[in-house]
């Protein structure tokens, strides 16, 4: 759960570095103000030293009268002086009672030491030697009671804490907000997406970070690129439905003859065979390739594509006649699958409106092969022609069709960089003039 969780796991991470911050942080505050307390005391020791110098100085026999502090006066205080000559006098605070402070000063003049007082006491102790005095030279000493200093100290850790633990937690909900705060647009995000799972279909719209719009843009690209994949298969699937159509038809008018006892052509019927199977393996080329995957400058006949559509369809409409004005042989650079699905389609749809005849013409010139497909039906009106190019159009909507044969054609002469013109045919009809680039 951890591990999943963008929000926990950053949690975590800011409450460890905050509680490393405020730690590291809160040592080196508490040992700077340990150094500073200790040192603030010294000072204060040193002050209490100096004074008791400068009463030794004016009043030997009797220091106590500049000793003023009432702490040196009440027995066991915790803050004692103590003065001792040489030349045997000594002098102390009424605080030490009858106790003394038990220091040695080898080879310095001042000492700072930690020492033992009366009743147990722990103590910060201060002396110094002291010359050119009467009754000297003199050995000074003051000493206060350490316990006070560790009492602020304490109390000034317990402080500490406190607000270390107060600003932690308020720097962890400052950074849960903050956290918040830049998951947002991922969380506006998520419901944009969601939203756009409900539609169906759409862009991600928004106004999204600039940390988090590439990101919008590579999911807009990709549901896109999705939706152009979805779309072609479906148009695949219909190509490949419409292609299957016409050698369907074929095999449907041979077995319906052969079930009345008529003649079956069986040259014709595995010529359907094998063009439902060669259409059957374009379309699967197609899916796992893609259109473009074929043999650079392989080229075959035309012309006999042609005719083995319009021997096939003349069995088809055995009422119509259809015509074929070519040369010997053609090449083009079309496969013979994506000639019989152009040819088909064309010769299919003119033998299905005509009256009576279609034609077929191809013919050659130096920029490139022309094929015509003419039929004698009721034409289509120049404001229709565009529209029954696109797909699923069917200007008549009452009969059988998808509408995906022109668009089947219109796509493969686009592919091969050719063009397709639809015109009033000399038999008056339609024409579709297809051309292709030598």
């Amino acid at each position: 759960m951890i591990g999943k969780s963008l929000t926990l796991r950053t949690g975590i991470a800011a409450l460890l570095w905050i509680t490393l911050a405020l730690g590291t942080g809160g040592w080196v505050i508490l040992n700077v103000y340990s150094a500073s307390a200790a040192r603030q005391f010294d000072q204060r020791l040193e002050a209490h030293l100096d004074l008791l110098t400068a009463a030794l100085a004016a009043s030997p026999s009797s220091p106590n009268a500049r000793m003023a502090n009432p702490k040196f006066d009440r027995i066991f205080s915790g803050l004692y002086w103590q003065a001792v000559s040489q030349k045997g006098g000594v002098y102390r605070s009424r605080s030490l009672w009858d106790s003394e402070l038990v220091f040695e000063i080898t080879n310095s003049d001042e000492i700072h030491i930690d020492a033992s007082g009366p009743d147990g006491q722990s103590l910060r102790l201060l002396a110094r030697n002291l010359e050119g005095t009467q009754n000297g030279p003199w050995t000074l000493a003051v000493a206060a009671d350490r316990s006070e200093l560790e009492e602020d100290y304490r109390a000034f850790q317990r402080t500490l804490l406190i607000s270390s633990a107060i600003l932690g937690l308020a720097l962890l909900g400052a950074a849960i907000l903050m956290l918040r705060a830049a998951l947002s647009p991922l969380n506006k995000l998520r419901r944009a997406v969601s939203d756009r799972h409900s539609n169906g279909s759409g862009h991600i719209e928004g106004a999204f970070p600039s940390e988090i719009e590439p990101l919008v843009t590579d999911l807009n690209t990709l549901l896109e690129r999705n939706e152009r994949l979805r779309e072609k298969g479906r148009v695949q699937a219909a190509n490949l439905a419409h292609a299957l159509k016409t050698p369907a038809a074929i095999l449907r008018n041979e077995l319906t003859k052969a079930a009345r006892g008529d003649q079956l052509n069986v040259a014709l019927a595995q010529e359907a065979v094998e063009n439902v199977s060669a259409a059957a393996d374009r379309h699967l080329s197609l899916v796992t390739a893609g259109p473009d995957d074929r043999l650079p400058g392989a080229r075959s006949d035309v012309v006999s594509t042609a005719a083995e559509v319009i021997r096939a369809l003349t069995r088809l409409f055995a009422d119509k006649q259809f015509t074929l004005d070519a040369p010997t042989e053609l090449k083009i650079s079309l496969a013979r699958s994506e000639q019989l699905e152009v040819l088909g389609n064309l010769v299919e749809n003119a033998g299905k409106w005509s009256q009576a005849s279609v034609g077929v013409k191809i013919s050659e010139t130096p920029e490139g092969i022309t094929i015509t497909v003419d039929d004698d039906g009721p034409g289509v009106a120049p404001e229709d022609r565009v529209r029954i190019l696109q797909q699923g159009v069917r200007l008549d909507e009452s009969g059988a069709g998808s509408g995906l044969g022109l668009t089947i054609v219109s796509d493969i002469v686009e592919r091969h960089k050719g063009k397709l013109e639809l015109e009033a045919s000399p038999r008056g009809g339609l024409g579709v003039r297809l051309w292709f680039p030598s």
